[in-house]
Order: structure tokens, then sequence, then C-alpha cells
């Protein structure tokens, strides 16, 4: 199968813990041909959605952990799977590539993730749902209310809600991230 992955520039994988990275060897292993694009090399052009795409092949080594060919031009429907492994931030250039990928669908492409379901779902607000699952939580961008709630839950993980990771703090943390 061809495989194409949209996704971060590939010096700034973190291959030690990187899942993408982990899809992309284990792909690998199974024979499947490897693509990667930006995000940025999305684009609608001549009627079709394309991508600045490249060949990508894997050294088995830590550094440098692949190599890629000169990007060419190529229609997301020419791929097997187009894979959407771009971390946020969610912002316009995010909702603009599900744009593309949607119409890419269209196409013919198969995209994962479906780029309404990624547009539409906020994987950190999912959690409200289901709150019985959850541990106690707060969403806001309010500093006071986020420092009481560290006061009084004391081992905290403070997430951006249109970024990726976390900070672990706990209650003589003073210093509130307003980005939440």
């Amino acid at each position: 199968m061809k495989l194409a992955f949209v996704a971060d520039p590939l010096p700034s994988f973190k291959i030690h813990k990187d899942s993408t990275y982990a899809m992309m060897v284990e792909a690998a292993k199974r024979g499947h041909e490897l693509y990667f694009m930006l995000q940025e090399g999305l684009m609608w052009k001549g009627g079709r959605v394309v991508g600045e795409i490249s060949r990508l092949n894997l050294t088995g080594e830590k550094d440098p952990w692949y190599k890629t060919t000169p990007p060419k031009e190529t229609p997301l429907a020419d791929f097997d799977a187009v894979l959407m492994r771009k971390d946020p931030p969610f912002d316009a250039e995010y909702v603009a590539s599900t744009w593309l990928l949607e119409l890419a669908q269209k196409e013919g492409a198969k995209v994962f993730n479906d780029p309404r379901a990624i547009r539409d779902h906020s994987e950190k607000l999912a959690i409200a749902k289901y709150p019985r699952f959850a541990p106690p939580t707060l969403v806001t961008r309010l500093a006071g209310q986020l420092q009481q709630f560290i006061d009084a839950t004391r081992d905290v993980v403070l997430k951006p809600l249109t970024e990726w990771a976390g900070n672990r703090c706990s209650a003589s943390l003073r210093a509130i991230p307003t980005a939440m």
C-alpha cells in the first residue's frame, strides 16, 4: 500500500515517543510505501487536491532516521491512505487543511482521521461527554480559577485546548499559563 502522512516537519519528531513515527515504522515493516508531506503542501490545483509529497525511507538509525526524495505534486487520491497526523495548533491553517482533505475524500482519497471529525471534535473536550470516567477537570481561561483548581487538586496537568502536550505542575506553582 502507498501511505501518505501529513505531519509535522520530520526533523521535529521525537522518535522515542512519537506515535506517527511508530506508525511509520510498523507500516515499513509490513512492506508499505511511505510518503510524507507538510500541511502547507496541501493544495487545490487544476480542480484536484494535490500535495507536495516526498517518498520517505526509514534508515533504522537514530540520526538521521529518514531519507526523502524531492517533493512531487501528487493527487491525494493516488494513495491507498492519507493519514492526517499533524499536531495542533488548531488554527486557521489546520481548519483549511481539513477542508482540503474533505475535498480529497470526494475525489476518492481515503483520509484517516476523518477531516470533519478532527475539525469538529476536540480530543481535549471529549472527556466532558463521559464525566463519570474523568478525573477532576477544569476547562477555563481564567487564571484565578486555574490557581484555585491547582491549590485544591495539588497535582494537575495543564493542557492548552488548541495546542498539544501538557505540563505537570503542583500547588506551589504560581505562574499560570494564559493560553489555556
